[in-house]
């Protein structure tokens, strides 16, 4: 019995200690993919991000393209040349494979920390205003719809966000 006191003792320290919410806590969902396409300095930066993109696969298709018609002119020099002039001309053509192909990595490596960076710039401008939002409308937790299984339709304050966003970043 003396334990079970202790037991029952111990048991409501702990519990009293956590704070437990209440119904009334406000809590909202925003879509944030829907807000960096549809926000005017979201879509600044998807621009400056594709504008990217696009100038990196032009320079890769055009090492592409050269690169093939190296392989297209060796190929027709086969039995023409040494075999000795042959495997020099693989061995070249072969280096240059690889430093397209590394030059690629880099690119990719460069497009995504430039994508991450610029995202955060987006980020770091956008969280005051939705930290303001929150506070005028009491609202104590917002979740991405990503993470999120079902919620009411009222919950859903992207489109509001949107308009403040845009407002406050003209």
């Amino acid at each position: 019995m003396k334990n079970f006191n202790i037991i029952l003792f111990i048991f409501l320290i702990f519990f009293s200690s956590f704070k437990f919410t209440s119904a009334n806590d406000q809590i909202a969902f925003i879509d944030i993919d829907y807000i960096i396409k549809n926000s005017n300095i979201g879509k600044a930066t998807l621009e400056k991000i594709n504008k990217l993109d696009k100038e990196n696969i032009k320079k890769l298709n055009a090492q592409n393209k050269e690169i093939k018609e190296q392989e297209i002119t060796l190929k027709n020099k086969e039995n023409i040349i040494s075999k000795e002039a042959f495997e020099e001309e693989v061995k070249k053509l072969r280096k240059k494979i690889s430093m397209y192909s590394n030059e690629k990595n880099i690119m990719v490596k460069n497009l995504n920390q430039f994508k991450k960076i610029e995202l955060d710039k987006v980020f770091k401008k956008i969280g005051p205003i939705v930290s303001k939002y929150m506070e005028k409308n009491s609202i104590n937790i917002v979740f991405d719809t990503k993470n999120m299984f079902m919620g009411n339709s009222k919950s859903d304050i992207t489109e509001e966000i949107l308009k403040e966003i845009n407002n406050s970043l003209n």
